[in-house]
């Protein structure tokens, strides 16, 4: 999947620490979002999404909770990996829809889904 210049401008805008990498443990591409955080004085998350639309993402965090009956899952099929000193754990999703590929509204939201669910009781 390649993102479009459109796409890669509107994540530079919006500040956003993002690479687009094949990692060995994985078949496919990844987006990685390096230290992702709704504002300063929140902890940041890093999220990897599948570039393939499969419902497999990969965060920072070892634990979530559950929102209104909603969390993602850990999913030990799934193959964690090391990016940037950062340990990444394997979930699946409800899969979003590849649009949050191509509109950087719809990639925010999906960040900040995500970055809700974060368990950050036995974090550093």
């Amino acid at each position: 999947m390649n993102l479009s210049d459109t796409m890669k401008e509107a994540l530079n805008q919006v500040a956003i620490n993002w690479e687009l990498v094949n990692i060995s443990e994985l078949d496919v591409p990844v987006l990685i979002v390096l230290d992702y955080s709704p504002s300063d004085n929140q902890p940041p998350l890093s999220i990897a999404f599948d570039c393939s639309g499969a419902p497999k993402c990969w965060i920072t965090a070892s634990k979530v909770c559950t929102i209104n009956g909603n969390s993602p899952s850990i999913h030990p099929d799934y193959r964690e990996f090391c990016f940037r000193n950062r340990k990444f754990y394997p979930y699946s999703i409800q899969a979003f829809s590849n649009t949050i590929f191509q509109d950087i509204r719809e990639f925010k939201s999906a960040c900040q889904a995500l970055y809700q669910h974060a368990d950050w009781s036995d974090e550093p």
